[in-house]
């Protein structure tokens, strides 16, 4: 994300490199440390401070000239005057790391008011009221299921270790951290954790913005760790005599501008759930400044998210104020993982024209979500089998079959499971292959779901004879 370092001896070199950069079609960002003559600063300030890549501008100079310091004031981009290093260093590591979780792509999924449920949502093939679901019931899978295998937390932590060592075998950088993680773990909270600029949070909210199964998986004790640390301290902000929560926080972004005319302009009244743990303050300017200029730029614009937080009981988005935990003072809320908002209303800002969209946190009163959840929560609780059909029938309708192949793999791990579960697992392993086409692939699970079946008696003749149908169908498509 941010640029390899370059020194420039030369304002003249150092403009015609911005320039050279600045409409390339990766997302460079940069940190722009001045240093040098008085005049050539202000020739390199007054040609690229309109930059939409140059997000920060540190002056380093001796001596700071009385003109320079009028120049400052009106540049919003300049963060600052130094007269050495030592001085910045760490603010501008902690402006890096910031600037790096904003500027990420904010994943989420919508739902425009319609009154579905996932068996009519299945018969309407709905894809984008369909990722919404799928969302919901991933978060239930990961936040509720963890209790009901047969693996201690211990279990768990250890086999996420291993995937993080496998993944990373060759950073020294990602190794160090994942010895300290193993070993100090229990020593901070999850927030810590989640705050320290490492791969932690970015692959965590990557998973959860891509909707990753496998990946989700493998850091699924962490997750459920960092949305529990969540939920105690807003119920204990909840019952807090003195508590000075805010009632909105800002999240200034970038975003595709195909994405915010077909998801949000013209969606007012329904629901916005943000797939990722959601970075948030009570600082407006703050987030504006993230937000950008408000100009279209590579296709992409500023919006500024303006979130009513619901401070009782009633609500089912919980939140915690990160700023004690994490040593900041950024005024920041931790929102967790797939909250949902309905959205109010959206306006223009008057100074620079960015949409501001206004977001209200979701409670139990509210009836179309209550619907919801409870039917996706029923679908779990009740049985895994349905579950599985109504997790899967979803995937198939937004046509991830790999993405259905993979959970449903990742569910006959369990070594516990039953089996008329399995055969169910199977059989719909079966069909996600048959829509994606693998036919050979797709009849090999039928078979083993048929052996299964009549080996233990466990199977409806109509459930049978589905798959008997199945695998002629898959035969005969093997044949063309």
């Amino acid at each position: 994300m941010l640029a390899p370092l370059e020194r420039f001896s030369d304002a003249d070199q150092c403009v015609e490199f911005l320039t050279s950069t600045n409409d390339e079609k990766q997302k460079m960002l940069y940190f722009l440390i001045l240093s040098g003559t008085h005049e050539s600063s202000e020739v390199i300030l007054k040609t690229i401070h309109d930059f939409p890549n140059i997000i920060s501008i540190y002056i380093l100079k001796e001596e700071i000239y009385e003109d320079s310091i009028s120049l400052l004031k009106n540049d919003e981009k300049i963060y600052g005057r130094f007269t050495a290093i030592a001085c910045f260093y760490e603010q501008l590591k902690q402006r890096m790391l910031q600037s790096e979780r904003e500027h990420e792509q904010l994943g989420f999924d919508v739902w425009h008011g319609t009154e579905m449920t996932p068996v009519t949502l299945i018969q309407r093939k709905n894809k984008q009221e369909a990722m919404f679901m799928y969302g919901q019931l991933l978060k239930l899978f990961l936040l509720d299921t963890y209790e009901t295998e047969d693996v201690t937390y211990d279990d768990a932590f250890k086999k996420m270790i291993s995937f993080f060592r496998q993944s990373y075998p060759n950073s020294r950088s990602h190794l160090d951290f994942i010895e300290r993680l193993q070993s100090q773990y229990k020593n901070y909270t999850p927030i810590y954790w989640y705050a320290l600029d490492s791969f932690l949070y970015r692959l965590v909210n990557k998973a959860l913005r891509e909707h990753d199964v496998e990946l989700l998986v493998e850091m699924r004790i962490f997750i459920r760790d960092l949305h529990q640390q969540i939920v105690h301290l807003y119920e204990n902000e909840i019952r807090s005599e003195n508590t000075m929560v805010p009632s909105t926080v800002y999240r200034g972004v970038l975003m595709p501008v195909n994405e915010f005319e077909k998801k949000i302009l013209n969606h007012t009244g329904g629901l916005l759930s943000v797939n990722s743990f959601l970075s948030t303050t009570s600082n407006k300017e703050l987030a504006l400044a993230f937000a950008g200029t408000g100009q279209i730029y590579r296709n992409e614009m500023a919006v500024l998210f303006a979130i009513s937080l619901v401070h009782d009981a009633t609500t089912s988005a919980p939140f915690a104020f990160a700023d004690p935990i994490i040593g900041g003072a950024e005024s920041e809320y931790l929102l967790t993982m797939g909250t949902v908002y309905r959205i109010r209303n959206i306006e223009h800002l008057a100074d620079n024209g960015i949409p501001c969209v206004h977001l209200l946190l979701t409670s139990d009163n509210d009836p179309q979500l209550t619907s919801l959840t409870n039917y996706t929560y029923r679908s779990i609780r009740d049985t895994d089998e349905r579950f599985l059909t109504y997790i899967g029938a979803i995937l198939n309708i937004m046509g991830d079959h790999g993405k259905a192949a993979e959970f449903y793999k990742i569910f006959l791990e369990n070594i516990n499971l039953d089996d008329g579960k399995r055969a169910t697992a199977l059989h719909n392993l079966g069909s996600c292959y048959t829509s994606a086409g693998l036919y050979t692939t797709a009849i090999n699970y039928f078979q083993a779901h048929l052996f299964i079946s009549k080996a233990f008696f466990i199977t409806l003749f109509t459930k049978e004879n589905t798959t008997n149908i199945s695998i002629a169908i898959s035969y005969v498509a093997v044949s063309r």
